[in-house]
């Protein structure tokens, strides 16, 4: 989304820049930022993170901001930090997005993640009880994922080793892997996102079936899909910790028991 500011006339909150993990922004920070636009309707939002996260903010955000971030750096993220990335650059960045918009607009707030010291790897620097994890990606992503999504249908995640081999005589289903491909020529358009994507395919299925040790496993249950997970590694107070919404998660051997055990419960 974007809007045109005119000078001083809005309130605006800058949020990032976010350098840190993965799965410490969709579970940790960009949850409680769509929290805050909630509650704060009359602000609006400026996010500056990495463009295959837009989708993270999605058509909440006014403005996005891309960071670039070198692959020789990505392999090193932690927590909510950068290995090799100091500090002062980190402050550099910050003072950077802060004069690109401090002359033209009004900012009410800076909401960043603390990355000094042991800072970086406190889980919850930002309230867990104000998350909220109603993703919703801008609607260029919906647009291309429903021609290869079909209404309700099974999304399994290649994180399963035997994923080639699953068969579903009842459902239609797509192989995230088969998906990103179908996908990937569409994401060099900025107003499209690979994450989008993955939402809004997620939000589209009846149920996914993966393994959690995959992100794509992880969002399932931040959008309240039911998981089946075949020979999960993690305990089940493990995956209590990473399942904020008390999603149905059915762990199993083989898909023929997580199939009937989905049909006699839901």
């Amino acid at each position: 989304m974007s809007l045109v500011l005119k000078k001083k006339s809005v309130d605006v909150c800058l949020v990032g820049p976010f350098i840190g993990e993965l799965s410490w922004e969709y579970f940790r920070f960009a949850p409680y930022i769509i929290h805050l636009i909630k509650t704060n309707p009359l602000n609006r939002f400026i996010v500056f993170t990495r463009p295959d996260r837009f989708d993270f903010y999605g058509s909440y955000v006014d403005i996005f901001v891309p960071l670039k971030i070198t692959n020789d750096l990505e392999s090193k993220q932690r927590g909510f930090k950068l290995d090799d990335f100091s500090t002062e650059s980190y402050d550099a960045l910050l003072k950077t997005f802060i004069l690109k918009y401090k002359n033209n607009y009004k900012i009410v707030d800076k909401i960043y993640p603390d990355i000094t010291a042991f800072s970086y790897k406190v889980r919850w620097q930002f309230p867990r009880k104000r998350m909220d994890y109603g993703f919703q990606p801008r609607k260029g992503n919906y647009e291309i994922i429903k021609n290869f999504i079909a209404p309700e249908c099974v999304f399994i995640d290649t994180s399963i080793e035997s994923h080639k081999d699953i068969q579903l005589e009842n459902y239609s289903s797509i192989i995230t892997s088969d998906f990103l491909d179908n996908i990937t020529p569409f994401v060099k358009n900025p107003n499209i996102s690979k994450w989008g994507c993955y939402i809004e395919a997620i939000k589209n299925c009846q149920f996914v079936i993966g393994n959690l040790s995959s992100h794509i496993s992880r969002m399932a249950l931040l959008l309240n899909k039911p998981l089946i997970t075949i020979n999960e590694k993690l305990s089940n107070d493990s995956i209590h910790l990473i399942n904020p919404l008390e999603t149905p998660v059915i762990s199993c051997t083989n898909i023929e028991e997580g199939i009937r055990i989905y049909e006699d419960n839901f």
